[in-house]
């Protein structure tokens, strides 16, 4: 559906002198994660997928891409002064604790990545307003709430900053029971933010999230990805779609993984692939999430490669940007070449060891945040 004039107005606009070309805002809050199996704790790490995507954008972007983020932490915030590729510090909340999870496993678990994760929302810090973000525009935003944090009018203001906004389905059809703060779906077409959608460039689900976000009616709108774990993604958009394949990954909790998904996918469109071929990018970065707990740490080797594949196959712009009037879907005639030089990258992800902690449950408790803006 095409844009009427106000909304294309919204994703044109102009950047300022001086401004980065591809300046990103990233807005979603830190949380502290917890990991319970049979009653007591396996695992306490940062959490919430701005640190993710953080982590993600910092590692793969383009040497001329910067991104600001906007998450809010309490007092408690356990992370703050812990050192990381980037320091992007929240906005503090003095009257609230930290948005806080606590993912269980049964007893019966093999491996913290089973099916019958039971995740609840314990504390809730407050929500980020649309005053809180910064009034310039930018190249491209991601919203990535994972509390119910990004409000509806929050992201109706980054849509009018941002010249294409990227959205993680989580952020829009979460919902919490009021008693013990169990996570359930609710359908996106009866939210405010379906309304939304249309000015969206590309919304991403996990496959357990896409029958809510009803992706036959949300492709018309706008780019749907839907990630399937070890079977990699698939690209809906109105009039085509595509499968792309996996990477290899040996799991040990998914927490984070569709966030680095998509930190991985828009740094591919930054770059100047296309959407099926970003999404190879998303695929390797969610794979390599899932192999550590909390927020990963990357193999410098493996980035060296990643960036040298990257520089060698992105397409140079004279005017670099990320829009939403611009972008190809289609995969490339490079993309299984794209595809097998990241396979050989990927290899580089286990030459050693993460700078992690282990207990005795096998779980590695992360070392390294990273901070908002």
């Amino acid at each position: 559906m095409p844009p009427d004039d106000d909304e294309a107005e919204d994703q044109q606009q102009p950047q300022p002198k001086g401004a980065h070309a591809l300046e990103g805002l990233v807005v979603g809050s830190y949380c502290h994660d917890v990991l319970l199996r049979g009653g007591r704790v396996v695992g306490e790490t940062l959490g919430g997928a701005a640190a993710f995507v953080s982590n993600v954008l910092d590692a793969a972007s383009p040497p001329e891409a910067a991104f600001c983020v906007v998450s809010k932490v309490g007092v408690d915030f356990a992370y703050a002064s812990a050192p990381a590729p980037a320091r992007r510090p929240a906005l503090l909340c003095p009257a609230r604790p930290t948005t806080s999870f606590h993912a269980r496993f049964s007893d019966a678990a093999a491996s913290a990545h089973a099916p019958d994760r039971q995740l609840r929302r314990v504390h809730a810090c407050d929500p980020i307003y649309p005053d809180d973000l910064p009034d310039r525009p930018f190249a491209y935003g991601l919203a990535v709430g994972v509390a119910g944090e990004v409000l509806p009018e929050t992201l109706e203001r980054m849509i009018r900053l941002c010249r294409a906004v990227l959205v993680d389905a989580q952020a829009l059809i979460r919902a919490f029971d009021a008693e013990d703060g169990g996570v359930r779906h609710v359908a996106l077409e009866g939210t405010p933010y379906a309304r939304l959608l249309q000015r969206v460039a590309f919304l991403k689900a996990s496959s357990e999230e896409a029958p809510y976000v009803g992706v036959e009616t949300a492709r018309r709108r706008c780019c749907v990805i839907v990630t399937e774990g070890r079977d990699g993604c698939r690209l809906y958009w109105d009039g085509g779609e595509a499968r792309v394949a996996p990477f290899p990954a040996v799991q040990v909790d998914p927490t984070g993984a569709g966030d680095s998904y998509l930190a991985g996918f828009a740094a591919g469109l930054l770059w100047g692939l296309s959407a099926t071929d970003a999404a190879l990018l998303g695929n390797f970065f969610g794979a390599a999430a899932v192999s550590q707990v909390g927020v990963p740490t990357f193999h410098p080797k493996m980035l060296q490669a990643v960036k040298r594949i990257l520089e060698d196959k992105a397409i140079p712009r004279s005017s670099p940007c990320i829009n939403g009037a611009f972008f190809t879907f289609q995969r490339s005639i490079m993309h299984d070449e794209l595809h097998a030089s990241l396979e050989e990258a990927a290899r580089l992800m286990h030459d050693q060891p993460p700078p992690a902690t282990e207990n005795g449950d096998g779980i590695h408790s992360a070392q390294e945040p990273t901070s908002g803006c």
